[in-house]
């Protein structure tokens, strides 16, 4: 049993459909068996994850950030802007849980705390810096900004990740094609496309991403979605080969880069980790190893 002097838990009550009571009964008692000091930060409005985070996170020798991907977005947004940053662990208590899937995180949040208190497995993560935000996850735009500006607020909670693929099936009738230009050090792309997805984790709504990517490599994957449609899609969320899709789709080009300017012909929607943005220009860059996360086994 590993033993922590103090932690920091921050927690979202309103994320998923459980209730704060609930979530802190099942994670407390045994986080309290393995430190000294237990802190517990209640979120009251967006923002406050990422306030917490960037001012106290360096106080604590772990940082424990419980509640969905939009919660985790904002901690790691105030972590990530720290000179010396603490251990981080998630407790998944959102729709998706995206990042804590990427992490091989459990679902169950009795099961996440034993990887905390259990001889827990450390590494370290690549974070990339978007501008002057940060995202863990994925940065998107077309089809798949387009999808999470249609999701209903009422339908999520009560949906669930059903209400994804509901919007998904709404956004692909009506998905305007992108002018984008990439550039990275290596080459300029020119293309006109329905997606562009920048991923660094192996999940979005639930769905599994190509097994090449690797949250440790230093590299960010990056895909061209040239050519709507669902069946197109769904192969590509379901590869499960190299993930070097050039050989298999002639639709969808995939390149790997440390760092690459993204511009688009016009401002459009931006979904970073599920949070929404707006803009036509966007510099990304791999963070190699920026923050250490508690991770659960893969398979």
């Amino acid at each position: 049993m590993t033993k922590f002097s103090e932690i920091l838990l921050v927690c979202n009550g309103k994320a998923g459909q459980g209730t704060l009571e609930v979530q802190l009964k099942d994670a407390v008692p045994p986080l309290l068996e393995v430190c000294h000091t237990l802190t517990i930060h209640e979120t009251k409005e967006k923002g406050d994850a990422e306030k917490i985070c960037r001012e106290k996170g360096n106080q604590y020798e772990l940082v424990i950030i419980m509640g969905g991907d939009g919660t985790v977005h904002e901690g790691i947004n105030g972590l990530s802007s720290l000179e010396s940053s603490p251990l981080v662990a998630i407790l998944p208590g959102g729709t998706c849980n995206d990042f804590a899937r990427s992490l091989h995180i459990p679902m169950n949040i009795r099961q996440a705390v034993r990887l905390i208190t259990e001889l827990p497995l450390e590494k370290n993560i690549d974070i990339v810096k978007a501008g002057d935000r940060y995202f863990s996850n994925f940065w998107g735009t077309g089809l798949i900004s387009k999808t999470a500006d249609n999701i209903d607020v009422g339908s999520k909670s009560v949906l669930g990740k059903l209400s994804y693929y509901i919007s998904a099936f709404q956004s692909i009738q009506e998905s305007p094609f992108i002018d984008v230009t990439i550039t990275t050090k290596d080459k300029v792309l020119k293309e006109e496309v329905v997606m562009v997805l920048v991923a660094n984790g192996c999940s979005i709504a639930t769905n599994p991403l190509p097994d090449c990517i690797n949250m440790e490599d230093g590299l960010l994957d990056i895909y061209l979605v040239k050519k709507s449609g669902f069946p197109l899609l769904k192969e590509f969320f379901f590869i499960k080969s190299t993930g070097d899709v050039r050989d298999e789709f002639d639709d969808i080009i995939h390149i790997q880069a440390s760092e690459v300017d993204i511009e688009l012909s016009e401002n459009e929607k931006i979904d970073m980790d599920g949070e929404l943005y707006e803009g036509n220009k966007q510099s990304l860059k791999v963070l190699h190893h920026h923050l250490r996360f508690i991770v659960g086994i893969e398979g």
